[in-house]
């Protein structure tokens, strides 16, 4: 790497750092070009060779998360075996460590994802971002396809269909387990982290064949 292309790359990683920070305080609809130029210490001229807009720094961030954790999902489907409901069994339960290590993260993409970010564009960004949830759904497609073809999961819905809904679902409840848990253990009378544990249960129960179900 060049000391230009260096350069470039500290600067945006600073950019994201200072934007990040941010959008966790005040979320990305109140944050403004110039509140993250300041923060990062930049001109606004600067800032704009590296982003279109606020929202693409907000989509960068979220594909940067969102490509981790697929990295650390085809970990956890990295050496399992057996049949597809053993390999989804397996999958889910290593899936829910990981959810906890993440938590911090996981506190971003629910700021992101109460945004009013429109659609996505033709930019980098907006690519990297589909690419990215393409890639962590990706080992859980493999684990249902997997169990379709050997009978040992029930296909309720095609297997891209079924791994986002999975896949959204338990987002949305790490969103809220790890983001206002002290407050729903108050209100619903519940051993909150335990909701995530459940969840991928009743995953697991409700994609059974019907003859393997108790």
């Amino acid at each position: 790497m060049t000391e230009n292309a260096r350069l470039r790359a500290r600067r945006r990683a600073e950019l994201l750092a200072a934007a990040r920070a941010l959008f966790l305080q005040h979320g990305v609809d109140a944050v403004t070009v110039e509140q993250i130029t300041e923060q990062a210490a930049v001109t606004r001229r600067t800032f704009y060779r590296y982003f279109l807009s606020r929202d693409h720094v907000a989509l960068a961030i979220e594909a940067d998360i969102l490509d981790h954790w697929a990295a650390r999902a085809e970990q956890a489907r990295a050496g399992l075996t057996g049949s597809g409901a053993e390999l989804l069994a397996g999958y889910l339960r290593r899936v829910e460590k990981l959810v906890d290590e993440v938590a911090d993260e996981i506190g971003f993409t629910r700021v992101f994802d109460a945004t009013t970010l429109g659609v996505l564009d033709a930019s980098p960004e907006a690519a990297a971002y589909a690419s990215a949830i393409r890639r962590l759904h990706a080992p859980l497609v493999d684990i249902l396809r997997r169990g379709f073809a050997d009978g040992s999961l029930a296909a309720v819905a095609p297997a891209e269909l079924t791994a986002a809904t999975i896949t959204n679902a338990l987002i949305g409840l790490a969103q809220r387990v790890h983001g206002r848990g002290q407050a729903i253990a108050a209100e619903q009378d519940v051993v909150v982290r335990a909701m995530l544990t459940t969840y991928l249960e009743l995953v697991c129960r409700g994609l059974a064949a019907p003859a393997a179900r108790t």
